[in-house]
Protein backbone atom coordinates (compact mmCIF):
# COMPACT_ATOMS: atom_id res chain seq x y z
CA UNK A 1 0.00 0.00 0.00
CA UNK A 2 2.68 2.16 1.03
CA UNK A 3 4.53 1.39 -2.38
CA UNK A 4 1.42 2.11 -4.54
CA UNK A 5 0.94 5.58 -2.66
CA UNK A 6 4.04 6.30 -2.98
CA UNK A 7 4.16 5.56 -7.09
CA UNK A 8 0.81 7.55 -7.54
CA UNK A 9 2.31 10.65 -5.41
CA UNK A 10 5.30 10.59 -7.83
CA UNK A 11 3.66 10.51 -10.77
CA UNK A 12 1.32 13.27 -10.03
CA UNK A 13 4.32 15.15 -9.16
CA UNK A 14 5.90 14.07 -12.67
CA UNK A 15 2.80 14.93 -14.52
CA UNK A 16 2.28 18.10 -12.47
CA UNK A 17 5.94 19.21 -13.47
CA UNK A 18 5.16 18.58 -17.03
CA UNK A 19 2.53 20.44 -17.41
CA UNK A 20 3.73 23.34 -15.63
CA UNK A 21 6.95 23.30 -17.78
CA UNK A 22 4.76 23.16 -20.73
CA UNK A 23 2.91 26.06 -19.45
CA UNK A 24 5.83 28.44 -18.55
CA UNK A 25 7.42 27.31 -21.95
CA UNK A 26 4.72 28.26 -23.80
CA UNK A 27 4.23 24.15 -25.60
CA UNK A 28 0.38 23.60 -24.13
CA UNK A 29 -0.10 23.43 -28.09
CA UNK A 30 1.49 19.68 -27.78
CA UNK A 31 -1.08 18.04 -25.92
CA UNK A 32 -3.28 18.75 -28.79
CA UNK A 33 -3.55 15.75 -31.26
CA UNK A 34 -2.49 16.86 -34.54
CA UNK A 35 -3.87 15.33 -37.86
CA UNK A 36 -2.32 14.81 -41.03
CA UNK A 37 -3.65 16.86 -44.02
CA UNK A 38 -0.49 17.04 -46.23
CA UNK A 39 -2.46 14.21 -48.58
CA UNK A 40 -5.53 16.14 -49.19
CA UNK A 41 -4.07 20.09 -49.10
CA UNK A 42 -2.23 21.94 -51.89
CA UNK A 43 1.43 21.94 -51.41
CA UNK A 44 3.53 25.28 -51.68
CA UNK A 45 3.32 25.28 -55.37
CA UNK A 46 -0.30 24.49 -55.89
CA UNK A 47 0.12 21.00 -56.40
CA UNK A 48 -2.22 18.17 -55.22
CA UNK A 49 -0.74 15.94 -52.26
CA UNK A 50 3.17 17.15 -52.53
CA UNK A 51 4.49 18.13 -48.88
CA UNK A 52 5.89 21.87 -48.85
CA UNK A 53 9.61 21.23 -48.78
CA UNK A 54 11.16 22.97 -45.67
CA UNK A 55 14.66 23.35 -45.02
CA UNK A 56 16.23 24.71 -42.09
CA UNK A 57 19.81 26.14 -41.86
CA UNK A 58 21.18 25.80 -38.12
CA UNK A 59 21.16 23.47 -35.07
CA UNK A 60 20.28 25.83 -31.90
CA UNK A 61 17.67 27.60 -29.66
CA UNK A 62 15.61 29.05 -32.61
CA UNK A 63 16.02 25.55 -35.75
CA UNK A 64 15.00 23.42 -32.35
CA UNK A 65 11.81 25.31 -31.58
CA UNK A 66 10.86 25.32 -34.84
CA UNK A 67 11.14 21.42 -36.00
CA UNK A 68 9.51 20.34 -32.41
CA UNK A 69 6.27 22.82 -33.53
CA UNK A 70 6.23 21.40 -37.00
CA UNK A 71 3.74 18.51 -37.84
CA UNK A 72 6.20 16.67 -39.84
CA UNK A 73 3.82 14.19 -41.23
CA UNK A 74 2.54 17.53 -43.44
CA UNK A 75 5.97 18.69 -44.35
CA UNK A 76 9.14 17.22 -45.98
CA UNK A 77 11.72 18.50 -43.59
CA UNK A 78 15.24 18.94 -44.06
CA UNK A 79 17.80 20.57 -41.42
CA UNK A 80 21.05 21.44 -42.20
CA UNK A 81 23.80 21.81 -40.00
CA UNK A 82 27.21 21.11 -39.29
CA UNK A 83 26.82 20.77 -36.03
CA UNK A 84 24.94 17.33 -35.31
CA UNK A 85 23.45 18.26 -31.89
CA UNK A 86 21.74 20.93 -29.77
CA UNK A 87 23.16 22.68 -27.01
CA UNK A 88 21.74 24.03 -23.55
CA UNK A 89 23.48 27.88 -23.71
CA UNK A 90 22.13 28.80 -19.87
CA UNK A 91 24.41 25.65 -18.90
CA UNK A 92 27.68 26.45 -20.96
CA UNK A 93 29.60 28.26 -18.52
CA UNK A 94 29.01 25.31 -15.66
CA UNK A 95 30.39 22.70 -18.30
CA UNK A 96 33.69 24.87 -18.44
CA UNK A 97 34.16 24.02 -14.73
CA UNK A 98 32.52 20.88 -14.35
CA UNK A 99 29.53 21.59 -12.75
CA UNK A 100 27.69 19.89 -15.62
CA UNK A 101 28.91 17.40 -18.36
CA UNK A 102 29.38 19.29 -21.56
CA UNK A 103 27.80 15.47 -23.19
CA UNK A 104 24.64 16.29 -20.55
CA UNK A 105 24.07 19.85 -21.77
CA UNK A 106 23.65 18.30 -25.62
CA UNK A 107 20.66 16.72 -27.33
CA UNK A 108 20.81 15.42 -30.62
CA UNK A 109 19.67 17.07 -33.02
CA UNK A 110 17.89 13.80 -35.03
CA UNK A 111 15.79 12.93 -32.50
CA UNK A 112 13.83 15.62 -33.16
CA UNK A 113 14.09 15.96 -36.69
CA UNK A 114 13.23 11.90 -37.09
CA UNK A 115 10.42 11.45 -34.05
CA UNK A 116 7.52 10.74 -37.54
CA UNK A 117 9.91 7.68 -39.02
CA UNK A 118 12.22 8.02 -41.34
CA UNK A 119 9.78 9.89 -43.63
CA UNK A 120 9.43 12.53 -41.07
CA UNK A 121 12.33 14.32 -41.64
CA UNK A 122 16.06 13.96 -42.26
CA UNK A 123 19.17 15.75 -40.67
CA UNK A 124 22.28 16.51 -42.75
CA UNK A 125 25.37 17.01 -41.32
CA UNK A 126 27.27 19.29 -43.74
CA UNK A 127 28.00 23.27 -44.09
CA UNK A 128 26.07 25.89 -45.74
CA UNK A 129 28.21 27.91 -48.39
CA UNK A 130 25.36 29.40 -50.21
CA UNK A 131 21.97 30.08 -51.35
CA UNK A 132 20.55 30.47 -54.91
CA UNK A 133 17.26 32.20 -54.22
CA UNK A 134 16.24 32.24 -57.84
CA UNK A 135 16.45 28.66 -58.02
CA UNK A 136 15.02 27.86 -54.62
CA UNK A 137 18.43 25.98 -53.79
CA UNK A 138 20.43 25.59 -50.78
CA UNK A 139 24.49 24.22 -51.64
CA UNK A 140 26.25 22.54 -49.29
CA UNK A 141 29.52 20.77 -48.88
CA UNK A 142 29.62 17.52 -47.13
CA UNK A 143 33.69 17.18 -45.50
CA UNK A 144 35.43 18.67 -48.64
CA UNK A 145 32.35 17.04 -50.99
CA UNK A 146 30.71 20.33 -53.10
CA UNK A 147 28.00 21.46 -55.37
CA UNK A 148 25.70 19.27 -53.09
CA UNK A 149 22.04 20.90 -53.47
CA UNK A 150 19.27 21.44 -51.46
CA UNK A 151 15.87 22.29 -53.05
CA UNK A 152 13.67 24.40 -50.85
CA UNK A 153 10.01 26.12 -51.08
CA UNK A 154 10.57 27.95 -47.58
CA UNK A 155 13.86 28.22 -46.12
CA UNK A 156 14.59 29.31 -42.52
CA UNK A 157 18.25 30.66 -41.65
CA UNK A 158 18.92 29.82 -38.13
CA UNK A 159 22.81 29.58 -38.22
CA UNK A 160 23.54 32.14 -34.98
CA UNK A 161 26.67 34.02 -34.93
CA UNK A 162 30.25 33.86 -34.08
CA UNK A 163 32.12 35.79 -31.76
CA UNK A 164 32.74 39.38 -31.87
CA UNK A 165 36.32 40.28 -31.81
CA UNK A 166 35.38 44.22 -32.90
CA UNK A 167 39.17 44.31 -34.93
CA UNK A 168 41.05 44.25 -32.07
CA UNK A 169 44.49 42.57 -31.91
CA UNK A 170 45.54 39.30 -31.23
CA UNK A 171 41.85 38.46 -29.64
CA UNK A 172 41.38 35.72 -32.74
CA UNK A 173 44.73 34.36 -32.11
CA UNK A 174 45.17 34.55 -28.19
CA UNK A 175 41.68 34.66 -26.56
CA UNK A 176 39.86 31.70 -25.22
CA UNK A 177 35.98 31.92 -26.09
CA UNK A 178 32.58 30.95 -25.24
CA UNK A 179 29.85 30.21 -27.86
CA UNK A 180 30.09 26.36 -28.33
CA UNK A 181 30.51 23.22 -26.54
CA UNK A 182 34.46 22.84 -27.79
CA UNK A 183 34.83 25.63 -26.53
CA UNK A 184 33.74 24.33 -22.56
CA UNK A 185 35.64 21.96 -22.96
CA UNK A 186 38.85 23.82 -24.28
CA UNK A 187 38.66 26.43 -21.29
CA UNK A 188 38.26 23.89 -18.73
CA UNK A 189 41.23 22.06 -19.50
CA UNK A 190 43.69 24.81 -20.00
CA UNK A 191 42.17 26.79 -16.57
CA UNK A 192 43.24 23.03 -14.66
CA UNK A 193 46.37 22.80 -16.46
CA UNK A 194 47.49 26.06 -15.53
CA UNK A 195 46.94 25.38 -11.88
CA UNK A 196 48.68 21.96 -12.16
CA UNK A 197 51.44 23.90 -13.76
CA UNK A 198 51.44 26.46 -11.24
CA UNK A 199 51.22 24.14 -8.47
CA UNK A 200 54.36 21.95 -9.57
CA UNK A 201 56.31 25.34 -10.01
CA UNK A 202 55.74 26.38 -6.26
CA UNK A 203 56.10 23.06 -4.90
CA UNK A 204 59.48 22.63 -6.81
CA UNK A 205 61.04 26.26 -6.25
CA UNK A 206 62.97 27.44 -3.49
CA UNK A 207 61.24 29.58 -1.13
CA UNK A 208 63.50 32.38 -2.26
CA UNK A 209 62.75 31.97 -6.10
CA UNK A 210 60.82 34.37 -7.96
CA UNK A 211 57.19 33.77 -7.70
CA UNK A 212 55.58 36.05 -10.25
CA UNK A 213 55.29 33.81 -13.09
CA UNK A 214 53.14 31.35 -10.63
CA UNK A 215 51.08 34.73 -10.14
CA UNK A 216 50.46 35.21 -13.87
CA UNK A 217 49.73 31.98 -14.38
CA UNK A 218 46.65 31.69 -12.21
CA UNK A 219 45.52 35.18 -13.36
CA UNK A 220 41.92 34.45 -15.30
CA UNK A 221 40.95 37.48 -16.93
CA UNK A 222 36.97 37.48 -18.37
CA UNK A 223 36.30 40.46 -20.79
CA UNK A 224 32.63 40.87 -20.91
CA UNK A 225 30.46 41.99 -18.27
CA UNK A 226 27.42 40.63 -19.99
CA UNK A 227 25.09 37.40 -18.38
CA UNK A 228 27.90 34.91 -20.42
CA UNK A 229 30.77 36.68 -18.58
CA UNK A 230 29.30 37.04 -15.46
CA UNK A 231 27.99 33.70 -14.95
CA UNK A 232 31.25 32.39 -15.97
CA UNK A 233 33.39 34.33 -13.33
CA UNK A 234 30.79 33.02 -10.75
CA UNK A 235 31.38 29.63 -12.08
CA UNK A 236 35.29 30.02 -12.00
CA UNK A 237 34.56 31.96 -7.87
CA UNK A 238 33.14 28.31 -7.11
CA UNK A 239 36.01 25.88 -8.87
CA UNK A 240 38.14 27.59 -7.04
CA UNK A 241 36.57 28.12 -3.63
CA UNK A 242 34.94 24.31 -3.19
CA UNK A 243 37.39 22.78 -5.49
CA UNK A 244 40.37 24.21 -5.73
CA UNK A 245 41.27 24.87 -2.66
CA UNK A 246 40.41 21.24 -1.20
CA UNK A 247 42.90 20.03 -3.86
CA UNK A 248 45.18 22.76 -4.55
CA UNK A 249 45.78 24.44 -1.48
CA UNK A 250 49.24 25.76 -1.75
CA UNK A 251 47.75 28.21 -4.45
CA UNK A 252 44.24 28.37 -3.86
CA UNK A 253 44.72 31.97 -2.41
CA UNK A 254 46.44 32.75 -5.22
CA UNK A 255 43.97 32.12 -7.97
CA UNK A 256 42.94 35.70 -9.12
CA UNK A 257 39.45 36.56 -11.46
CA UNK A 258 39.25 39.62 -12.90
CA UNK A 259 36.45 41.31 -15.36
CA UNK A 260 36.67 43.45 -17.87
CA UNK A 261 33.56 45.53 -18.48
CA UNK A 262 33.84 48.82 -21.09
CA UNK A 263 30.12 49.64 -20.16
CA UNK A 264 30.08 51.68 -16.29
CA UNK A 265 28.03 48.37 -15.05
CA UNK A 266 27.82 44.90 -15.74
CA UNK A 267 24.89 43.09 -16.67
CA UNK A 268 23.86 46.41 -18.36
CA UNK A 269 20.34 45.39 -19.82
CA UNK A 270 19.07 44.47 -16.09
CA UNK A 271 17.84 46.71 -13.58
CA UNK A 272 20.26 48.61 -11.69
CA UNK A 273 19.67 47.66 -8.02
CA UNK A 274 19.79 43.99 -9.42
CA UNK A 275 23.39 44.81 -11.21
CA UNK A 276 24.82 46.09 -8.33
CA UNK A 277 23.56 43.52 -6.50
CA UNK A 278 25.25 40.80 -8.90
CA UNK A 279 28.55 42.77 -8.62
CA UNK A 280 28.85 43.17 -5.20
CA UNK A 281 28.24 39.87 -4.48
CA UNK A 282 31.01 38.91 -7.09
CA UNK A 283 33.40 40.98 -5.95
CA UNK A 284 32.98 39.35 -2.72
CA UNK A 285 34.06 36.43 -3.74
CA UNK A 286 37.30 37.83 -4.66
CA UNK A 287 36.48 38.74 -8.06
CA UNK A 288 37.91 41.70 -9.49
CA UNK A 289 35.82 43.90 -11.53
CA UNK A 290 37.04 46.60 -13.54
CA UNK A 291 34.16 48.64 -15.42
CA UNK A 292 34.55 51.51 -18.30
CA UNK A 293 37.77 49.49 -19.38
CA UNK A 294 38.29 48.68 -22.79
CA UNK A 295 40.59 45.95 -24.47
CA UNK A 296 43.33 47.20 -26.82
CA UNK A 297 45.34 44.61 -27.88
CA UNK A 298 45.93 40.86 -26.53
CA UNK A 299 49.20 38.91 -26.71
CA UNK A 300 50.16 35.92 -25.19
CA UNK A 301 50.65 36.78 -21.25
CA UNK A 302 49.60 40.46 -21.83
CA UNK A 303 46.96 42.48 -22.56
CA UNK A 304 46.48 46.26 -23.32
CA UNK A 305 43.98 48.30 -21.43
CA UNK A 306 42.05 52.05 -21.99
CA UNK A 307 40.22 53.22 -19.37
CA UNK A 308 37.13 56.02 -20.58
CA UNK A 309 38.84 57.86 -18.73
CA UNK A 310 41.82 57.71 -21.24
CA UNK A 311 44.33 56.05 -18.85
CA UNK A 312 46.36 53.20 -20.25
CA UNK A 313 47.81 50.36 -19.04
CA UNK A 314 48.55 46.49 -18.97
CA UNK A 315 47.45 43.29 -17.59
CA UNK A 316 49.38 39.79 -17.08
CA UNK A 317 47.38 36.36 -17.16
CA UNK A 318 47.31 32.90 -17.68
CA UNK A 319 44.10 32.50 -19.62
CA UNK A 320 42.08 35.66 -21.53
CA UNK A 321 38.84 34.58 -21.77
CA UNK A 322 36.33 36.64 -24.68
CA UNK A 323 33.01 36.92 -24.11
CA UNK A 324 32.28 40.50 -25.80
CA UNK A 325 29.71 40.34 -27.80
CA UNK A 326 28.41 38.58 -31.46
CA UNK A 327 29.11 39.28 -34.97
CA UNK A 328 27.66 37.87 -38.39
CA UNK A 329 29.00 34.52 -39.81
CA UNK A 330 30.00 34.12 -43.29
CA UNK A 331 26.73 33.00 -45.01
CA UNK A 332 24.68 35.51 -43.30
CA UNK A 333 27.64 38.48 -44.43
CA UNK A 334 27.20 36.60 -47.77
CA UNK A 335 23.35 36.43 -47.96
CA UNK A 336 22.93 40.48 -46.85
CA UNK A 337 25.98 40.85 -49.72
CA UNK A 338 23.69 39.15 -51.89
CA UNK A 339 20.32 40.79 -51.10
CA UNK A 340 21.80 43.77 -51.13
CA UNK A 341 21.09 47.28 -49.58
CA UNK A 342 18.40 48.23 -52.13
CA UNK A 343 16.55 45.43 -51.48
CA UNK A 344 16.39 46.29 -47.59
CA UNK A 345 19.62 44.49 -46.48
CA UNK A 346 21.43 47.86 -44.74
CA UNK A 347 22.00 46.31 -41.63
CA UNK A 348 25.50 45.36 -40.57
CA UNK A 349 24.06 42.94 -37.68
CA UNK A 350 22.35 40.46 -39.78
CA UNK A 351 19.80 40.06 -42.10
CA UNK A 352 16.57 42.29 -41.65
CA UNK A 353 13.35 40.69 -40.94
CA UNK A 354 9.85 42.34 -41.55
CA UNK A 355 7.23 41.26 -38.62
CA UNK A 356 6.68 37.78 -40.18
CA UNK A 357 10.39 37.25 -39.94
CA UNK A 358 10.48 37.28 -43.94
CA UNK A 359 13.92 38.33 -44.98
CA UNK A 360 13.72 41.12 -46.44
CA UNK A 361 14.35 41.13 -50.47
CA UNK A 362 13.97 37.33 -50.56
CA UNK A 363 11.13 35.53 -51.49
CA UNK A 364 10.30 32.43 -48.96
CA UNK A 365 12.82 32.39 -47.21
CA UNK A 366 13.32 34.11 -43.25
CA UNK A 367 15.54 34.18 -40.57
CA UNK A 368 15.35 33.93 -36.44
CA UNK A 369 17.60 33.66 -33.78
CA UNK A 370 21.42 35.70 -33.57
CA UNK A 371 21.46 35.99 -37.25
CA UNK A 372 18.02 37.90 -37.49
CA UNK A 373 17.83 41.74 -37.33
CA UNK A 374 14.23 41.74 -35.83
CA UNK A 375 14.58 44.73 -33.16
CA UNK A 376 15.05 42.42 -30.53
CA UNK A 377 18.51 41.48 -28.19
CA UNK A 378 19.97 38.14 -29.03
CA UNK A 379 19.34 35.94 -26.68
CA UNK A 380 17.91 32.17 -26.26
CA UNK A 381 15.00 33.46 -25.03
CA UNK A 382 13.92 35.29 -28.51
CA UNK A 383 15.42 32.66 -30.81
CA UNK A 384 13.43 30.32 -28.75
CA UNK A 385 9.96 32.14 -29.29
CA UNK A 386 10.75 32.83 -32.81
CA UNK A 387 11.29 29.34 -33.54
CA UNK A 388 7.60 28.12 -31.89
CA UNK A 389 5.89 31.34 -33.81
CA UNK A 390 7.53 29.81 -37.20
CA UNK A 391 7.16 26.38 -36.88
CA UNK A 392 3.17 27.31 -35.81
CA UNK A 393 2.76 29.48 -38.74
CA UNK A 394 4.00 27.08 -41.35
CA UNK A 395 1.50 24.36 -39.34
CA UNK A 396 -1.08 26.88 -40.05
CA UNK A 397 -0.46 27.66 -43.40
CA UNK A 398 0.27 24.07 -44.65
CA UNK A 399 -2.85 22.78 -42.99
CA UNK A 400 -5.29 25.57 -43.32
CA UNK A 401 -3.86 27.62 -45.77
CA UNK A 402 -3.91 30.63 -43.12
CA UNK A 403 -1.72 33.47 -42.57
CA UNK A 404 -0.31 33.96 -39.28
CA UNK A 405 -0.06 37.09 -37.10
CA UNK A 406 2.68 39.12 -36.86
CA UNK A 407 5.35 37.44 -34.56
CA UNK A 408 4.72 39.10 -31.43
CA UNK A 409 7.64 38.73 -28.05
CA UNK A 410 6.53 37.94 -24.67
CA UNK A 411 9.17 39.37 -22.63
CA UNK A 412 9.33 36.78 -19.65
CA UNK A 413 12.37 38.35 -17.78
CA UNK A 414 15.88 37.96 -17.43
CA UNK A 415 18.32 35.51 -15.38
CA UNK A 416 21.92 35.38 -13.88
CA UNK A 417 23.44 33.01 -12.02
CA UNK A 418 26.13 35.17 -9.82
CA UNK A 419 28.03 32.34 -7.79
CA UNK A 420 27.66 30.86 -3.91
CA UNK A 421 24.20 29.22 -4.65
CA UNK A 422 22.86 32.62 -5.21
CA UNK A 423 21.49 34.81 -8.28
CA UNK A 424 19.36 37.28 -9.97
CA UNK A 425 16.02 37.52 -11.73
CA UNK A 426 14.35 40.33 -13.15
CA UNK A 427 10.75 39.05 -14.20
CA UNK A 428 9.33 41.31 -16.28
CA UNK A 429 6.02 43.25 -15.88
CA UNK A 430 2.73 43.06 -17.15
CA UNK A 431 1.00 46.68 -17.64
CA UNK A 432 -2.35 44.91 -16.23
CA UNK A 433 -0.98 42.75 -13.36
CA UNK A 434 -0.66 43.99 -9.73
CA UNK A 435 2.49 42.44 -8.49
CA UNK A 436 1.73 43.73 -4.59
CA UNK A 437 2.78 40.27 -3.36
CA UNK A 438 6.27 40.56 -5.23
CA UNK A 439 6.70 44.09 -3.51
CA UNK A 440 6.42 43.22 -0.27
CA UNK A 441 8.64 39.93 -0.21
CA UNK A 442 11.44 42.13 -2.53
CA UNK A 443 10.68 45.87 -1.65
CA UNK A 444 10.82 46.03 -5.27
CA UNK A 445 9.28 48.99 -7.50
CA UNK A 446 8.12 47.84 -11.06
CA UNK A 447 9.22 44.96 -12.33
CA UNK A 448 9.62 42.42 -9.72
CA UNK A 449 13.57 41.04 -8.57
CA UNK A 450 14.74 38.25 -7.02
CA UNK A 451 17.85 37.84 -5.76
CA UNK A 452 19.95 35.83 -3.43
CA UNK A 453 19.24 31.73 -2.71
CA UNK A 454 15.57 31.95 -3.98
CA UNK A 455 16.82 33.94 -7.13
CA UNK A 456 19.49 30.74 -7.31
CA UNK A 457 16.52 28.93 -7.20
CA UNK A 458 14.24 30.13 -9.62
CA UNK A 459 17.18 30.37 -12.10
CA UNK A 460 17.35 26.34 -11.94
CA UNK A 461 14.03 25.57 -11.74
CA UNK A 462 12.99 27.46 -15.09
CA UNK A 463 16.03 26.14 -17.00
CA UNK A 464 15.50 22.70 -15.79
CA UNK A 465 11.78 22.79 -17.06
CA UNK A 466 13.47 24.31 -20.47
CA UNK A 467 15.71 20.81 -21.31
CA UNK A 468 14.37 19.33 -24.28
CA UNK A 469 14.67 15.91 -23.51
CA UNK A 470 13.80 13.58 -19.85
CA UNK A 471 17.49 12.33 -20.76
CA UNK A 472 18.23 15.51 -20.02
CA UNK A 473 16.97 16.70 -17.32
CA UNK A 474 18.35 13.46 -15.50
CA UNK A 475 21.73 13.34 -15.99
CA UNK A 476 21.54 17.22 -15.03
CA UNK A 477 20.05 16.71 -12.52
CA UNK A 478 22.17 13.54 -11.48
CA UNK A 479 25.15 16.21 -12.19
CA UNK A 480 23.91 19.13 -9.87
CA UNK A 481 23.70 16.20 -7.41
CA UNK A 482 26.92 14.84 -7.75
CA UNK A 483 28.37 18.19 -7.62
CA UNK A 484 27.03 19.33 -4.40
CA UNK A 485 28.04 15.69 -2.89
CA UNK A 486 31.47 15.18 -4.28
CA UNK A 487 32.45 18.29 -5.88
CA UNK A 488 34.05 18.81 -9.29
CA UNK A 489 36.59 16.76 -10.91
CA UNK A 490 39.74 18.81 -11.00
CA UNK A 491 41.56 15.95 -13.18
CA UNK A 492 43.05 17.79 -16.41
CA UNK A 493 40.37 16.51 -19.35
CA UNK A 494 42.59 14.34 -21.63
CA UNK A 495 40.85 17.20 -24.55
CA UNK A 496 43.53 19.17 -25.17
CA UNK A 497 43.18 23.00 -27.07
CA UNK A 498 44.08 22.69 -30.79
CA UNK A 499 46.55 25.46 -29.92
CA UNK A 500 48.23 22.82 -27.55
CA UNK A 501 48.31 19.83 -30.19
CA UNK A 502 50.57 21.93 -32.81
Amino acid sequence: MALRRIAVASVTAAGAFHGLALYVNDDLDELIPRMPRWATASGSDGTEGKKPRVVVLGSGWGSMSLIRKLDLEEVDLTVVSPRPYFFYTPLLAGSATGTVSNDNICESVRNSVVRAGPEGGRYIKASCTGVDLKEKKVKCTVEGSEGLEVPYDKLVIAVGADPATFGIKGVQENAYFLKEVEHGVAIRSRVLSLIERASALQSLRGPGADQSDIDRLLHFVVVGGGPTGTELCAELSDLVKKDVSRSFPEVASRVRITMLEGLPRILSMFDQKLASYAQDHLEERDVAIKTNVFVTEVGETQASIKSRSGGVGTVDYGMLIWAAGIACRPLTKQLMAQIGTENGQDSRRGLKVDKHLRVLGAEDVYAIGDCAVSGLPPTAQVASQQGKYLGRAFRDEFAKGEEAVEFKYNDKGKMAYIGGGEGVVEVASKPDVDYAFWRALHGAVGEPRITGGPGFLVWRSVYFSMLLSARNRMSIGYDWLRTYIFGRDVSVSPVLDPREMQ
